[in-house]
């Protein structure tokens, strides 16, 4: 029964876009101690967050978000293509992974945007083998579509929401 029931709470959780907890102010979000900022990220144009129509045991439902999302550096010499895992990966095979149920929400600054983030890395390999968190914050746009049907019709729809924001890639000091 108990098993039952973790299951049927990961299987509604994902419904409804951001996530199944509280998101915190964001003034809350602050450097991790004992870390600074190594890589600063703003994503291109055309970057989406990915919604797919779902059905679980609460109804249907908005599940994601997935990002497919381009960034840059802002220095303007690294490209890094963000998409689901999460994960980031640059053009030379560097990747970091994260986990997306452990993630730590934040209001936004706008409340038609997707939530700030903080992401404890894993598995960082090549040019982000120190990364030890990922924030991402000032984000625009991105939210779950309120303004698309997801029901039987729709199942396993998708629907791609334009959006932006930074990304900032911490390590130890």
């Amino acid at each position: 029964m108990r098993g039952r029931l973790l299951l049927l709470s990961l299987a509604i959780i994902p419904l409804g876009g951001q996530t199944g907890q509280s998101p915190l102010p964001n003034s809350e979000l602050k450097d991790p101690p004992g870390q600074k900022v190594q890589f600063r990220f703003r994503t291109l144009p055309h970057s989406v967050q990915i919604y797919t129509c779902r059905q679980s045991a609460a109804g249907f439902g908005w599940a994601g978000p997935d990002p497919d999302a381009m960034l840059m550096s802002s220095d303007k010499k690294l490209v890094v293509h963000h998409y689901k895992g999460p994960a980031w990966e640059a053009g030379d095979g560097s990747i970091v992974r994260s986990d997306g149920a452990s993630a730590r929400h934040f209001l936004p600054a706008d409340k038609n945007a997707v939530h700030w983030l903080e992401l404890p890395a894993k598995e960082p390999s090549g040019q982000f083998a120190k990364v030890t968190f990922i924030h991402r914050i000032d984000t625009s746009g991105g939210i779950t579509p309120s303004d698309k049907p997801c029901n039987a019709q729709h199942l396993g729809d998708q629907e791609r929401v334009d959006y932006s924001a930074t990304y900032l890639f911490y390590t130890g000091r």
